[in-house]
């Protein structure tokens, strides 16, 4: 891969980058790659790293979906909505209207806990709940709901709670 010399940082005594607008230039590279689309999602790794660069100094919850096609490639990465420190309002008719719109098949939750703790809360579980319910109904696989903290912990409540993604009896 050819670079230009005004896209390489140097160090030393001549240095025209600081250590922080190298590390920003590395974070946007990989941010850069891990959401192109057709990006495959193919394991929680991938995802917790992407999730590294993306939630970890954020001091406000937020919530992201990550639409995938039928081979589970990226369409999209969008935060869907943002809260406080505490909570944040997430509203599945959003959530569900993109996808369709998009053509997606499956779809990632992410939201972070700024807090530390990633331990789902109940509210967590519900919307859990009721996006699987909705993505059913309409053919899109809800295929995990991550809780990110911003000491790098990571929940899947797909692994923890994998009654939330199945059909009600």
């Amino acid at each position: 891969m050819y670079m230009k010399s005004e896209d390489v940082p140097t160090y030393g005594t001549n240095s025209t980058a600081s250590d922080d607008e190298v590390i920003a230039k590395a974070l946007s590279i990989i941010k850069r790659r891990l959401t192109k689309p057709g990006e495959v999602m193919s394991s929680p790794l991938l995802i917790k790293n992407y999730l590294i660069i993306e939630l970890a100094e954020l001091e406000h919850e937020v919530f992201v979906a990550i639409f995938l096609d039928a081979q589970h490639r990226v369409l999209e990465y969008r935060e869907m909505f943002r809260g406080t420190l505490t909570q944040t309002s997430v509203y599945p008719r959003e959530v569900v209207k993109r996808a369709l719109e998009l053509g997606a098949s499956a779809i990632i939750l992410v939201h972070n806990h700024p807090s530390g703790d990633p331990s789902p809360s109940p509210e967590d579980l519900e919307v859990t709940r009721r996006l699987a319910e909705a993505g059913r109904i309409l053919g899109v696989t809800l295929l995990d709901h991550v809780v990110w903290s911003r000491c790098g912990d990571f929940r899947s409540l797909r692994d923890e709670s994998p009654q939330l993604f199945s059909p009600a009896p």
